[in-house]
């Protein structure tokens, strides 16, 4: 019998988790999709047309026994190996220094963002070192590499998962866990509709802002994140490890 490869994916409802969970659905992958918003979840089986490789599973990533749970409801499945794990989940909040609000609002954010990430991966890599195979898969950001403005606890927490996926890259590879982060540009997302106060999303392509500064004239999207991912995923090789993808259409490098 052939073995069941299972991808979990944190934050799974929201516009990049699934994005990437019908990417690896395509691709041959059993996810777990795993969000802390139920209702959200029963939308994304619906969204995706209820495929028969995809279980959702209400999850907290702040909640170490949530995680166990998830990890453990794997396990007890026959036949299957617990291949990939995508730390996904993640909130923004505009975050000025000068704000009375700052401090709590930037503890949630670091505790989703990075603490979270280092508690899924804490549950998922045991199980992973034991098989001498893995992939973990962190979703950072630009933000965490440049900045940003009214995002500090935001770009914190994404350098801090930067850094976190470059030193389990050295801790872990020894045992065949292969860790990389991938680090979107600015992506069309309710999420980014929030951050910039728009209750629609931005069009990827209809700011004269972003075409002049990133040269393939267009915002990201989530398949685009999505395309990455799931090469990340499903690549043989483990040289690429300790990774940090840099995906922002060329915002970087820029054009005047």
């Amino acid at each position: 019998m052939t073995t069941q490869q299972i991808a979990l994916v944190t934050g799974a409802a929201g516009g990049f988790g699934s994005a990437i969970c019908a990417s690896l659905l395509e691709v041959g992958y059993h996810v777990l999709a795993a969000d802390i918003n139920g209702e959200a979840l029963e939308k994304l089986t619906e969204n995706l047309g209820f495929p028969q490789n995809l279980r959702c599973c209400v999850m907290d990533v702040c909640d170490v026994g949530s995680i166990e749970a998830a990890v453990n409801s794997i396990r007890q499945q026959p036949d299957t190996t617990l291949s990939v794990l995508v730390n996904n989940a993640g909130v923004i909040s505009k975050n000025f220094c000068l704000q009375d609000q700052g401090p709590a609002d930037a503890k949630r954010v670091v505790d989703i963002n990075l603490t979270g990430a280092i508690n899924c991966a804490s549950v998922v890599s045991r199980v992973m070192g034991k098989q001498r195979y893995g992939r973990i898969i962190n979703m950072a950001s630009v933000a965490g590499i440049w900045g940003a403005s009214g995002g500090s606890a935001y770009a914190a927490s994404k350098a801090g998962l930067i850094k976190a996926s470059e030193s389990w890259a050295r801790e872990l590879g020894p045992l065949n866990i292969v860790v990389t982060a991938v680090a979107p540009g600015i992506c069309v997302t309710d999420m980014l509709g929030k951050f910039v106060g728009q209750d629609q999303v931005p069009d990827a392509s209809d700011s004269r802002v972003v075409k002049s500064i990133v040269p393939i004239g267009r915002l990201g999207t989530p398949q685009d994140v999505a395309e990455v991912v799931t090469f990340l995923a499903t690549c043989k090789t483990n040289f690429i490890n300790g990774a940090v993808i840099e995906m922002d259409g060329g915002m970087r490098v820029g054009q005047l």
